[in-house]
């Protein structure tokens, strides 16, 4: 197993300035946690998942939201991955070459997923689901994008706040055009081989949250494109205009121009938001105005329970 590092045991590997660094940039709902669970296995202490720079304050009032404390020292680290990853990060590895990635998925069917997942992790927590559109008019406009502006580009929400449509979307362009693979979820397995076969690791990973086994064991019944109503998949498709460029045109590789036109205003639907939150946190809790009957587990001993983690994929 190669690895272009002098390794003596595992926790003393050190690499040298020309080993490449590989940088997984883990969107939500867009197949990272399966790439992260496999780097973490076969490569230990040489690969970083951050953590949250805090969990107790509100991440938007910061820049960076990833905690700069690592277990090992940067120079052992041939991988780093995790959803409060940002471009900063690159500045704890000075002269080690970069290797930039990132997943990116079809935007409805990405909310959809995220929808499903917190629903799934909601009723595995003794709590209530609620309803689709209640979600989604509770969530950010824009998702991925505001997420990348966020996180990998670590812009506090004011500053997010500030940006137009069009300034939003040279940041991104230009952030995206330095990363070495932007693929679409489908890519995901030929991602991961691609990044093994260089670290000298296995090709093959195994999938983490599976969404199908977890709905059976739960007992949830996902919501598909095809149950929303209109009013719904309207909705939706309004909701991710940003995202759907992002991901037509990083990931697919189509040559297509931004219509800033088409995308909804960030801080009008950011206001729009609050009552919505509310909402979800008081149906959530006491199955109050759910728009849908509770979907009840299917009969599991408190050792048979199947785990969440807390952070989505």
């Amino acid at each position: 197993m190669s690895l272009s590092c002098e390794r003596g045991d595992e926790t003393s590997s050190v690499c040298g300035n020309n080993t490449p660094l590989r940088i997984v940039v883990h969107v939500p709902k867009c197949g990272g946690r399966t790439i992260q669970n496999h780097l973490a296995r076969h490569l230990g202490p040489r690969f970083w998942s951050v953590n949250k720079r805090y969990r107790n304050l509100p991440l938007g009032l910061f820049g960076r939201k990833y905690d700069r404390a690592t277990a090992f020292p940067p120079a052992n680290i041939l991988a780093v991955s995790g959803h409060s990853l940002g471009r900063s990060i690159e500045r704890l590895f000075p002269g080690r070459p970069l290797v930039r990635t990132l997943v990116l998925r079809e935007p409805e069917n990405q909310v959809l997923s995220w929808y499903n997942f917190r629903m799934m992790r909601y009723i595995n927590a003794g709590l209530s689901p609620y309803s689709f559109q209640l979600f989604l008019r509770s969530m950010p406009v824009d998702p991925v994008t505001h997420f990348l502006l966020a996180h990998w580009y670590e812009l506090p929400w004011l500053r997010i706040a500030s940006l137009n449509r069009i300034e939003k979307r040279q940041l991104l362009d230009s952030a995206l055009d330095q990363f070495d693979a932007v693929v679409d979820i489908s890519k995901t397995d030929q991602l991961i081989a691609w990044h093994s076969q260089a670290l000298g690791i296995p090709q093959s990973a195994v999938r983490a949250n599976d969404s199908e086994s977890l709905s059976r064991q739960i007992g949830w019944q996902p919501i598909r494109w095809a149950d929303l109503n209109q009013t719904e998949r309207e909705e939706l498709a309004e909701h991710v205009h940003f995202d759907r460029y992002l991901w037509r045109r990083w990931a697919l590789k189509q040559d297509i121009a931004f219509d800033p036109a088409t995308s909804q205003p960030f801080l009008r639907k950011e206001l729009a938001r609050f009552v919505p939150q509310i909402h979800r946190r008081i149906a959530r809790r006491f199955a109050v105005g759910t728009g849908l009957l509770r979907a009840e587990p299917t009969a599991t001993s408190p050792q048979q329970k199947p785990s969440l983690r807390s952070r989505t994929t």
